[in-house]
């Protein structure tokens, strides 16, 4: 889906299949128009009546950027992808969206137990001490 944001650059935002089959599911109006609403802009009203008919407390429009870049992450998708997928330009500002849980740094996987030979890391430094025994 390609949409035009604040800084009038349109980008392609990818759609979970599911959302795609509920869209083309959705009555068309008749000569034409948006699927939700009179524009293509965000209804705070309908949107805050949805919420609170879905018993959701505390909980905000811009929340639903956190829940999909954090969703995209645990689906294993790769740092680059969620953060051009989400708009973000810099890493800053997809950090700022991108919250990890201390739940998910006690699952953190190390390469050694997967198992595998580690190898040798190509590092700027040597880290053998070099001294002279005399």
């Amino acid at each position: 889906m390609e949409n035009a944001q604040k800084n009038k650059i349109g980008r392609v935002i990818p759609l979970h299949p599911r959302i795609i089959e509920f869209l083309q599911s959705c009555p068309r109006p008749i000569h034409g128009g948006y699927v939700f609403g009179e524009s293509r802009r965000y209804n705070r009203k309908a949107y805050n009546k949805a919420v609170k008919a879905a018993g959701i407390v505390d909980f905000n429009f811009h929340d639903l950027r956190h829940c999909a870049i954090n969703n995209m992450r645990l689906a294993g998708n790769d740092h680059f992808v969620i953060k051009q997928a989400s708009g973000a330009k810099t890493d800053s500002a997809f950090q700022r969206y991108n919250l990890v849980t201390e739940e998910e740094m006690k699952s953190i996987k190390w390469l050694d137990e997967k198992g595998e030979k580690s190898g040798t890391i190509d590092t700027y430094m040597d880290t053998i001490a070099k001294t002279k025994i005399v």
